[in-house]
């Protein structure tokens, strides 16, 4: 196997198991559970997963998606998510041949791709996931040649303080919270990494990919009552606009 090959290969795999580890929060941290202890266990019969059963991607072909003890189904999630880390680890290093930055983005998109499977279930975007990721972003461009820790605190300032805006607004103006506060953190999160750009991306896109998915539910049912988490949209719009470099391709 070629070097260059095996190096995907083991990015691969290290993001797998990465995922692993990411389903286990998704699970835990809305519960507040602690994502420690205890180890990895079936939530239906209770029993201890061993490690040969706990093999990213590769214990859930041969489990045939049921547990080994009580035969309960494997959410389909947990394998998608774990190889959409592996993936993910893989598209940073080809994205963004420098490893500090690299590793930045991973990092990045690790936590949105945490928070919004979070968002979609609960409606909820821990703070830790966006507070912490604020500090993440702001403390990492310290580092970063590619982007000044101005750019990141601009970025913030305006994801978070323009959501903020349409936050006040619902909820002292229409008297309805049309915008979960915790979006609010989500996007100065997002513009601590990504800059002005990234809030771009994340709004505009994310809004596209949001009514794409509302509008058959729309024409179905014929309402507009009921609830979309934004959290996940506004991450696939960013995620979306910083793969295809959409600045690069409109100036």
């Amino acid at each position: 196997m070629p070097l260059q090959a095996m190096e995907y290969a083991l990015l691969f795999i290290l993001g797998a198991i990465l995922g692993s580890f990411y389903n286990v929060v998704i699970h835990r941290l809305p519960r507040n559970l602690s994502i420690i202890t205890p180890p990895s266990h079936c939530p239906h019969c209770k029993k201890k997963i061993s490690w040969y059963d706990n093999i990213p991607l590769i214990s859930y072909l041969l489990l045939r998606g049921k547990c080994r003890h009580c035969g309960a189904p494997i959410p389909i999630r947990y394998p998608l998510v774990e190889a959409s880390s592996g993936f993910l680890a893989v598209l940073c290093k080809l994205k963004f041949q420098e490893p500090y930055t690299a590793f930045v983005f991973f990092v990045f998109f690790s936590i949105l791709l945490v928070a919004s499977l979070i968002d979609w279930d609960t409606f909820l975007l821990p703070d830790s996931l966006t507070i912490g990721g604020l500090a993440f972003g702001v403390i990492s461009s310290l580092f970063r040649r590619d982007f000044s820790v101005v750019e990141s605190l601009a970025g913030a300032l305006v994801g978070g303080g323009l959501f903020l805006t349409l936050y006040l607004y619902y909820v002292k103006v229409r008297k309805v919270e049309g915008l979960g506060f915790g979006d609010v953190k989500l996007m100065a999160f997002i513009g601590s990494v990504v800059g002005i750009w990234g809030v771009m991306y994340a709004v505009f896109l994310g809004s596209i990919f949001g009514l794409l998915y509302a509008l058959p539910i729309i024409i179905k049912n014929r309402t507009l009552q009921f609830a979309v988490p934004f959290g996940p949209f506004l991450s696939l719009g960013v995620f979306a606009g910083v793969l295809l470099d959409l600045r690069k391709l409109l100036f």
